[in-house]
Formats: C-alpha cells, structure tokens, sequence
C-alpha cells in the first residue's frame, strides 16, 4: 500500500513543479510523513525530505527546459539569488538533521495548506504591466536578492525544498517577473540547489541512498514524467488558471493532512 502513496506523492510534487515551480517537498513530505508507517521513524522526515530534493533535481530540469524553450527563463535578474540559495542550502540539511521529525512534519504540513490558500486569494502572482527586462538589478534588488536568497537558501536544505514558492514570490513581487518566467526562472535554479540538497542529506545520512533506494526510484520517475506534462500544460494556458488549478490541490492535500496527522 506504501507504493500506492509513494506514487500519488510523487504525482503530486510533479504537477505542482510544472504548474506553478512548487518544490516536491511541499506535496511529497506531508503524504510520506503521514500515510506511510516507514517513514515514522526518528529519521523519516529527514529521510522524506531527502527523497523530496532527489525527485526536484529530474523534475526541475525538464519543467526549465519546457520553459526555456518557450522564452521564459531570466537570470539576468536571479543570479544573486541563485549563488545565495546554493551557499546556505547545506548548512541547513545539517539543521534538519539536528531536530528531526517534529518540527520538519508539522511546518511542511502547514506550510502546504497555506501556500495553497494564498494561491486561491491571488492565483495570479504577476504585477500589472511588470516586465522584469525593464526592471534594473540596483542596490535595493541586489539587497533584496541577498536577504530571501539566504533565507531560501536554509530553508532549501531545512525543510527540504527547493524554494521554488519562496522564490516564486520574491521574483514577481520584488523583481517584476510575471508568473510564468518566475516559474521558469525558480525551476532552473531548483535544478542545481535540490541536487546540492540531496547530495547534502545523502552525506549526512546515508541510509537515505542505501535503505530508500527503491522509493527514490519510484518518486523519481513519476514525479519527472508529472513534472514534463504539467509545464507542458502551464505554458498553454494563462496565469490565472495556473494559480487556480495549483491552489485547490494544495489547500484540499494541505487540509487533508493536517486532519490526518492531528484529529483522526
């Protein structure tokens, strides 16, 4: 039966990556943490969150291409981001293992419903009329593209993310991307922090590569195939439908799981 909800959470995390460049970790960890028994142990939501950064790096990379090939990738504006998010990504993985499953299950949890919640109030993430071309990387942005890209940067390896909702956020709120280059932009340096994450966690604890490898070669593949026809999708159809769509699947899993894990 565990495959069945390591299938459905892989699922999950890869149309979440393509429609919106959603982390795996956002869908996957929760799903894993609560209706799988295995990864109950002292070590499971570390051990999730390992496999939820195994499954970005594949997904990530084809989400960006699909992007890319339709025009809708700018580092121009992110590379600061990017080098701040890879630079803080294995100081994190080490805090995660230091305080184990309480705090990563109940955050990614609630960290889930949220996100989904604040997809259904503004599906549409872009500001009117921004165009991140015109947008010049100043001393203010530069500032800004430190401070979230450190944060992002623990949190990637913390929780287990690729900080594809977090930078999603700074890039169309701070940097005038509109959703869609945002999404394309975050997967592309997903791509190289989720493969710095899991190589981090896999360090740490090695029981993630040697124990787990049949759950990392489940969640891989179809989280990539999900990920590949999700931004396929994406890039067909507006903003808003995007918003929409990424905003129903994780409030309804996000308040699922927290009744799960807390009141049955």
């Amino acid at each position: 039966m565990e495959y069945f909800w390591y299938v459905v959470a892989a699922l999950g995390a890869g149309i979440g990556t393509g429609l919106a460049g959603l982390s795996a970790a956002t869908v996957m960890v929760p799903i894993l943490i609560v209706l799988c028994p295995s990864f109950s142990g002292e070590y499971g939501a570390y051990q999730a969150t390992a496999i939820a950064l195994a499954s970005d790096i594949l997904g990530s990379a084809v989400t960006s291409t699909v992007y890319a090939k339709n025009k809708r990738i700018d580092l121009k504006h992110g590379w600061v981001m990017m080098a701040c998010i890879i630079a803080l990504s294995t100081v994190g993985s080490y805090a995660a293992y230091l305080v184990g499953n309480v705090v990563l299950g109940g955050f990614t949890l609630f960290l889930t419903f949220c996100i989904g919640i604040r997809f259904l109030i503004k599906p549409d993430t872009s500001r009117t009329g921004a165009d991140s071309s015109n947008v010049r990387l100043g001393v203010k942005e530069i500032i800004i593209s430190v401070f979230f890209g450190l944060t992002i940067g623990f949190g990637t390896g913390f929780v287990g993310t690729g900080g594809g909702m977090m930078m999603l956020v700074v890039f169309t709120a701070f940097l005038g991307y509109d959703l869609k280059t945002a999404v394309g932009t975050s997967t592309f340096i997903m791509t190289f922090t989720a493969l710095i994450g899991f190589i981090s966690h896999s360090v740490i604890h090695p029981a993630i590569v040697l124990e787990r490898w049949n759950v990392l070669l489940v969640c891989i593949i179809t989280a990539t195939a999900a990920s590949l026809i999700s931004a396929q999708f994406a890039n067909r159809v507006n903003n808003k439908t995007v918003g929409r769509v990424t905003g129903v699947i994780l409030t309804v899993l996000g308040a699922a799981m927290i009744y799960l894990n807390y009141f049955a």
